[in-house]
């Protein structure tokens, strides 16, 4: 810097023609004026790159960032990520023993009108229904899709009562707000829901999501907007 501020001195000092030594306003000519022109530009767009060149790095490292904790589908955290907090929230419930892990899983199918087996709910609508139920949680629990028709809620530090009661919360406000979240495809969304605790040392991430998997039962089913026969 010391040099660069010197070598500028020094030719500010021979340019400009007001000092009687250097260049004097008869060496000015048009060809003498652009080359300063184009020789001032030099270092203004050097600046410019060097800052685009940072701006691009930091956007580089934010999407790689992205990528490895967002799932790209729901704008959710993803399955490995989540997977990751619930290993170190197993690993602290074993180390305290008044430390509690809830778990909270919910499944999104899709009825065909053609009466066929359920099948995934499309992009938009596992968006807004995972928007939603984000917007229901505390700040410490953790929302995530572990699949393609799963998303899976971690109650960090909770009771069983904690637990239960962040699930009717979610479960009365999918209830009354389905038909807005879910669009055309409304009468044909079924979500059920399953609860699981870590009440055994020897449990892990995956085998709580088994647990909670195999627990699941209706909270808002596509036969409950049908017409009775």
């Amino acid at each position: 810097m010391v040099a660069f501020w010197v070598i500028f001195a020094a030719f500010v000092f021979w340019a400009v023609p007001f000092f009687p030594w250097g260049m004097s306003s008869d060496d000015y000519s048009a060809e003498v004026l652009l080359g300063l022109f184009l020789l001032g530009c030099c270092p203004g767009v050097t600046a410019i790159a060097l800052l685009a060149r940072s701006i691009a790095a930091q956007r580089r490292e934010a999407l790689v960032a992205w990528a490895s904790i967002y799932d790209k589908t729901t704008g959710l955290r993803n399955r490995e990520f989540f997977l990751d907090r619930l290993q170190l929230q197993c690993e602290l419930a074993r180390d305290l023993e008044e430390y509690r892990v809830g778990l909270i899983l919910l499944s999104i199918d899709e009825l065909p009108r053609d009466g066929q087996k359920p099948q995934p709910a499309n992009d938009d609508v596992l968006r807004r229904v995972g928007a939603h139920i984000a917007r229901q949680l505390r700040p410490n629990d953790l929302l995530a899709a572990t699949s393609s028709t799963e998303m899976a809620i971690l109650v960090s530090d909770g009771s069983e009562a904690a637990l239960c009661a962040v699930a009717s919360r979610i479960e009365h406000s999918l209830q009354v707000r389905i038909k807005g979240l879910a669009g055309d495809a409304a009468a044909r969304l079924t979500i059920e829901m399953g609860l699981a605790m870590l009440d055994s040392g020897d449990l892990g991430p995956e085998a709580l999501l088994e647990s909670a998997r195999s627990r699941l039962s209706p909270v808002y089913s596509a036969m409950q907007d049908m017409p009775a026969a």
